[in-house]
């Protein structure tokens, strides 16, 4: 019985990135701290770091296991101060000079701002690594935003994050008075979260369109294996980091590392069991047709019924007509005339493609996701022939969509 109620509240404190980022936001505006739980790797300070740039906060990321007691309540000095009667008038001597003495003052502590207008979110990442002795200093500063005579500005706002003990990292159990200070939340991996985030962050197309399949090898961290590397949102973002091929001008293209070098490197980063699988579906994704050909109506048929890899050709396709907007939008802004013209017919063949070649739940993952990328320059749908056809056939998939 006990075992099930413990289970019960694991489960109504796990919570998915997009409810975090809600939650968050409340608690900043109520002033409470929250502490963010969860295994490594699946974007806790990415979350925090995201919230403060929406709010305009400066961030202050102080990582505690970094730090000594001291750092925190501040270091003792020998400070010389006016000597002052007991109305508050400056004391002196015969010769009219002010008499001063020497005190023991605290430093302020380490990091914190000092700037009364400071709106700074102060964000104690690792909090669950610090030694207790580091973890008890923050007691005071948590609860009553304040140390010593050190006074946290007004609009100055507070969260931490860490590791649980349970994921066998350098993790301490926090003190139950410190604990009871905080608000908790644990954060778990959803993977329609990440999918709508990749694609956003323009995560490379293979790696979104393989986990898109395989939704499962997202994350399978085991704090009983005994493995460095193994497959967390995290470690993913790196194999993408290593597909690509940074130019001078900004932009990317594919890398051409040889594959048994780049394969070894993507086995280090996710282990040997999600790489594998990963290096076998990029291998079938390669003989895609080009997102570009499609596009442009070179292509207009999918020569396969290796459904699967398909992923990787929507998420290309979403990529090259955000491109496409991006573009059109800047040609606009020059002053050009029907400077969307072909971008809509680009928009056309991709929905037209779609509607031919993909199974409705593809399809789908499409449209959502161009919307998406496309939500600062919105098309009009007015302007596209397959419009009415789509919604005829997909609203019913897309509830939010605005026929």
């Amino acid at each position: 019985m006990a075992r099930a109620a413990q289970e019960k509240i694991q489960t109504i404190t796990t919570v998915s990135p997009s409810k975090l980022k809600v939650m968050i936001n409340h608690v900043i505006n109520r002033q409470r701290p929250m502490f963010i739980a969860g295994p490594p790797g699946i974007g806790k300070s990415d979350i925090v770091a995201e919230v403060a740039r929406q709010q305009r906060r400066p961030l202050i990321d102080i990582r505690l296991p970094l730090l000594e007691a001291t750092d925190i309540r501040g270091i003792p000095h020998l400070a010389e101060v006016t000597i002052r009667d007991a109305d508050g008038n400056v004391v002196k001597n015969e010769q009219n000079v002010p008499l001063t003495e020497k005190i023991f003052k605290w430093s302020n502590p380490t990091d914190l701002p000092t700037d009364p207008n400071s709106r700074a979110l102060v964000f104690f990442d690792e909090m669950s690594a610090a030694p207790p002795s580091v973890q008890a200093a923050t007691y005071q500063l948590i609860l009553n935003r304040r140390i010593g005579s050190y006074v946290l500005p007004k609009d100055v706002v507070m969260i931490a994050a860490g590791n649980r003990v349970k994921d066998k990292g350098v993790a301490y159990n926090m003190p139950t008075p410190l604990a009871n200070r905080f608000i908790h939340a644990t954060l778990a991996v959803d993977f329609d979260d990440w999918q709508e985030w990749a694609i956003m962050n323009r995560v490379h197309e293979h790696v979104v369109g393989y986990l898109s399949y395989q939704p499962n090898d997202l994350f399978d961290f085991d704090p009983r294996r005994e493995s460095y590397a193994f497959a967390t949102p995290r470690s993913w973002s790196f194999v993408s980091d290593l597909l690509y091929e940074p130019q001078a001008d900004g932009s990317y293209r594919e890398t051409d590392l040889p594959m048994d070098v780049l394969g070894d490197l993507i086995k280090g980063t996710v282990g040997e069991g999600p790489a594998l699988k990963f290096l076998s579906y990029r291998k079938q994704a390669t003989n895609l047709p080009r997102a570009r050909d499609i596009l442009d109506g070179t292509v207009t048929k999918l020569n396969t019924k290796q459904m699967d890899v398909c992923y990787a050709l929507t998420t290309a396709l979403v990529y090259e007509l955000t491109d496409d907007v991006k573009r059109a939008e800047s040609a606009k802004q020059m002053g050009v005339k029907n400077s969307h013209d072909e971008m809509y017919k680009s928009a056309d063949r991709f929905f037209q493609f779609m509607m031919d070649n993909f199974e409705p739940e593809m399809t789908v993952m499409g449209a959502r996701a161009f919307m998406a990328t496309t939500r600062d320059h919105p098309i009009k749908p007015n302007n596209l022939s397959t419009w009415k056809v789509f919604v005829k056939s997909y609203s019913s998939l897309i509830p939010s969509m605005n026929a």
